[in-house]
């Protein structure tokens, strides 16, 4: 009787947690797809008028976001930059090459600081959407996590396989001192600030760094 007792209380148990978890969930679920429904509209609208679509066409799919190269590809585009745009797949969503001369600006790339260790690192499989595999590599450069300088190295190996024929002997990234602060706060900021190659932009002046850059190079 114990045993049945036992278990009778378990099930019972096991759906007021259900029930529970079905009134928070369902009501929050909800919410997120009304808010989804009604904002479909104006997605749809901000997609469609994107400087990258209008330049690469693409299908809307429900909640599709600009691709994720617009916001520099239109600063580069409607201030007439002299920075080539390589969209070196016909995969819509890979992220393309920006070039200057034989340097290679990069936007995207996700560092991590590390406090022990004081310095940066980058994510090999978060990070390369050019979706290359080099397992030799990795094993090198002590698995995914590589140092700043061996992901220089990475990116640009990347460049030239994915686009031959075309030499860039150096890259620069371009970073916006908001996500720098949000991720690694001020002693991250620091450093970040003191290595070579990466220039920190405030927000609304990524326009302005990219021309400052050309005018210096």
């Amino acid at each position: 009787m114990k045993g049945g007792e036992h278990m009778k209380n378990k099930k019972s148990g096991n759906i007021i947690i259900f029930i529970f978890i079905i009134i928070i969930v369902l009501p929050i679920a909800l919410i997120y797809l009304l808010f989804k429904f009604f904002a479909t509209p104006f997605d749809y609208v901000k997609y469609k008028r994107s400087r990258y679509q209008r330049d690469f066409p693409h299908k809307y799919s429900w909640l599709i976001e600009p691709h994720f190269d617009n916001d520099v590809y239109t600063a580069i585009k409607e201030n007439n930059l002299p920075v080539e745009y390589i969209k070196w797949s016909e995969d819509y969503n890979l992220c393309g090459y920006f070039v200057y001369k034989d340097i290679l600006l990069d936007f995207i790339e996700p560092f991590f600081f590390d406090k022990e260790e004081k310095q940066y690192f980058c994510l090999a499989d978060v990070t390369y959407t050019n979706k290359l595999e080099d397992e030799s590599y990795e094993e090198d450069n002590g698995g995914k996590r590589l140092t700043v300088e061996d992901a220089k190295t990475f990116i640009l190996d990347g460049f030239h396989s994915n686009v031959p024929g075309r030499e860039c002997h150096r890259i620069v990234f371009f970073y916006s001192r908001q996500g720098v602060e949000l991720d690694d706060k001020e002693e991250g900021l620091n450093v970040m600030c003191s290595l070579d190659d990466f220039i920190i932009y405030e927000k609304g002046d990524l326009t302005k760094v990219i021309k400052e850059f050309i005018d210096s190079n």
